[in-house]
């Protein structure tokens, strides 16, 4: 796992850190957001991994509280204890100051389990829901692991869900579909590519963590969608766009959309009736795609990054 910025790793990349850390026999603690009042940057169950040096992964503000809790988590490092940290109103840390106002309550977990974290990341990596309990009561290892989202956490513990990232999968050839692999890359996106152009997919590469020839229009391969995927057809030859779109409005994919003009859209939903595509499946169908007419491929990546991110309501 190889992070640019600290504060730009994934939920499941914070996790990671940690398991990495205790399988080099570091030692690490998990800060854990588990108490919040009035308005803050960051949610509940926001995290960081800190390793003994203070150096750390994840976000849990803007900036402003990283650096005083790794400090913290070193402590309680060497003192080999966990500890619950208050910041803002009725904090004892009068030199740490919160912009947004509020209060929040961090967990810092000094003995993280390596087999709960090791199965937390092996269900992360293969796109399943799970769950970790934060017991904040505990003077061990206060995390335990549990897949799903289901059932209510005993009194003192807070349940922290974790969910598939964001996978999108794109289709077509040309720069629109470079770009927009690109920025949803960098967004921490899970990109797959399907183009039946090798050039496209080479410059896709650098961004893609699948790439998957297409060999003719009637021909869909094997690639995974589930809940938490978006679909994207960006086809300037829009003969490929069929088959792929019959299939996907039949996935359960949050997001689908295609590329093209209004009229390049009724054709599409023509041809997707005539090929006895349910309506309401068919109202599925994000077209022309984006939040803005965009006439570069560039604008166009962000327009319609920006709807599927709006869309997204899990």
């Amino acid at each position: 796992m190889s992070v640019s910025a600290p504060g730009l790793a994934s939920d499941l990349d914070v996790l990671e850190h940690a398991l990495q850390a205790l399988q080099a026999q570091r030692q690490v603690a998990l800060a854990t957001i588990v108490g919040l009042a009035g308005p803050f940057s960051r949610p509940l169950g926001a995290q960081l991994s800190i390793l003994e040096s203070g150096a750390f992964v994840g976000s849990i503000s803007g900036g402003c509280l990283e650096t005083a809790l790794a400090e913290e988590a070193k402590a309680a490092l060497e003192a080999s204890e966990n500890r619950v940290l208050r910041y803002g109103e009725g904090s004892p840390f009068i030199d740490v100051r919160l912009p947004c106002g509020g209060s929040l309550d961090i967990f810092v977990d000094a003995h993280p389990d390596q087999a709960v974290l090791d199965e937390a990341v092996r269900f992360g990596r293969s796109r399943r829901t799970f769950f970790l309990d934060v017991d904040t009561r505990s003077s061990g290892s206060a995390i335990t692991f549990g897949p799903g989202e289901s059932g209510d956490p005993a009194d003192g513990v807070y349940r922290r869900v974790y969910r598939p990232v964001t996978r999108i999968v794109l289709a077509g050839r040309g720069w629109e579909i470079v770009a927009l692999s690109q920025l949803a890359s960098e967004v921490g996106y899970e990109v797959c590519v399907l183009s039946q152009e090798a050039a496209t997919l080479e410059y896709c590469r650098p961004f893609a963590d699948q790439l998957i020839p297409l060999r003719t229009p009637a021909q869909s391969p094997e690639f995974q969608l589930d809940e938490y995927s978006a679909f994207v057809c960006l086809f300037h030859e829009h003969e490929w766009e069929v088959a792929l779109l019959e299939r996907v409005l039949a996935s359960d994919a949050f997001y689908v959309g295609a590329l093209g003009s209004r009229e390049t859209s009724a054709k599409r939903i023509t041809a997707l009736r005539e090929r006895g595509v349910a309506a309401d499946s068919i109202e599925r169908l994000h077209g022309p795609i984006g939040l803005f007419h965009a006439q570069s491929p560039r604008a166009l990546a962000v327009s319609a990054l920006a709807e599927i991110m709006s869309t997204r309501t899990v």
